[in-house]
């Protein structure tokens, strides 16, 4: 196994939501969600890691020049609204929360 395989690895068996941040319910529903929060160091491999272990997952769009947000996208409405629940507040690095939300339409 690779020294990043063993990593993610272990960055997946460590996860664990944390708190669920006001505000999310007010964005209508979309199958894009926006995802904020993440360390620097996350790259889309290690967060599509993460989200294909969620029905509907499509793709990840990481954005090279504001670092630490992403959009996933997935099949629809509900099965995105399925990852919020899932992976709200997950924790990637101690001072990292994932914050997870539906992108604006």
């Amino acid at each position: 196994m690779k020294q990043e395989e063993k990593e993610l690895h272990n960055l997946s068996a460590n996860l664990q939501p944390s708190f669920q941040p006001s505000g999310q319910d007010t964005m209508p529903s979309n199958n894009i969600l926006f995802i904020h929060n993440l360390p620097v160091e996350m790259t889309s491999m290690m967060l599509q890691l993460i989200f294909e272990q969620c029905p509907g997952f499509k793709e990840i769009r990481m954005i090279q020049a504001k670092p630490g947000i992403a959009f996933v996208e997935h099949e629809n409405d509900v099965q995105s609204s399925m990852a919020i629940q899932a992976l709200q507040g997950l924790k990637i690095t101690p001072q990292n929360p994932m914050v997870v939300s539906f992108a604006k339409k």
